[in-house]
């Protein structure tokens, strides 16, 4: 609680709208991380395990490669493995090899595993609805609105920036 008042009141240095707007949103992502955090801590998980669950949850009885969990959630194999080992000793997961070629390892989500990630998603609905009632209706379809625009500038001017300009 006293780690989110401190970010609260950080970078009260920043002068400027554009400045002051992007540190709003810094400081929010921030206080979101903390609070998340706690929360999953509840359930001695973290983001990124709930989201591997989530991951393998939604997909087939198969379960997927672990190069396609690592594509889906944007990180490194290496940290696949890891939460894929984590996740194994508590019996949420499980390694599956292919037959024919062993380097090929699929990760299934476990019965334990589903019910464990129906029990969280539930309660998690519910505690994020209690966090976003901060807000009124209005409120949220405007920060949506605000937050999709900036994202979609934000991709536009990473791709212009990318884009060679060619001088005559």
């Amino acid at each position: 609680m006293e780690r989110l008042k401190r970010m609260a009141e950080s970078y009260a240095w920043v002068e400027g709208i554009a400045s002051r707007t992007i540190i709003e949103f810094k400081k929010t992502h921030e206080m979101l991380e903390e609070v998340f955090e706690n929360y999953f801590q509840e359930y001695d998980i973290s983001d990124s395990k709930f989201n591997l669950l989530v991951i393998l949850y939604n997909s087939s009885e198969k379960g997927l490669m672990l190069s396609e969990i690592g594509d889906r959630m944007l990180v490194t194999k290496a940290n696949i493995t890891g939460l894929i080992d984590r996740l194994e000793k508590q019996g949420l997961v499980k390694r599956i090899r292919d037959d024919t070629d062993r380097r090929k390892i699929q990760a299934v989500i476990t019965k334990k595993g589903i019910s464990f990630t129906e029990e969280v998603m539930r309660k998690y609905k519910e505690w994020s609805g209690d966090i976003m009632n901060i807000l009124n209706d209005d409120e949220k379809s405007r920060l949506i609105n605000i937050m999709s625009k900036l994202q979609k500038g934000l991709v536009q001017m990473e791709a212009e920036r990318r884009i060679p300009h060619v001088t005559a």
